[in-house]
């Protein structure tokens, strides 16, 4: 017994330093502020690829309440809003709508304007080119 008293007296044990651990937690937290950052974004850039996907979505279905219900709808674009009196869509805070406009959309589902739509990001302009009547448009991303 006394013997291995001895040799675990005898035997150095190495272990972090208080300066060698600080130093580690110092390198971990900057990955992962690093990594959350660049998580942000990429996240950032999925939540606005899907609101211009529902957006297009409710812009279609408006145009098939209206002809079906053979009733005018009307498409209300806001700031922090898009609704057509049945569905509502809010507009992140990364997407900044340029001008609020109302599309009206007929009974057969068609649109009375030629508007643009101009939604702007930190990344890219995306615009949407209404055609007249047929309530169809073109979307271009700069």
């Amino acid at each position: 017994m006394q013997n291995i008293l001895t040799r675990l007296a005898r035997s150095t044990r190495r272990g972090f330093t208080l300066l060698e651990s600080l130093l580690v937690l110092f390198v971990v937290s900057f990955l992962a502020v690093q990594l959350a950052g660049s998580v942000q974004s990429a996240f950032q850039a999925v939540e606005e690829t899907l609101f211009f996907w529902e957006f297009e979505h409710l812009f279609r279905d408006s145009q098939k309440l209206a002809a079906a219900s053979q009733q005018t709808v009307v498409l209300e674009l806001r700031e922090e809003e898009l609704s057509n009196g049945y569905h509502r869509l809010e507009v992140p805070t990364s997407i900044h709508l340029v001008e609020e406009k109302s599309l009206v959309f007929n009974q057969e589902g068609g649109n009375s304007s030629l508007a643009k739509l101009v939604f702007q990001t930190e990344q890219k302009t995306v615009r949407y080119q209404l055609y007249l009547g047929s309530g169809r448009y073109k979307k271009t991303e700069e």
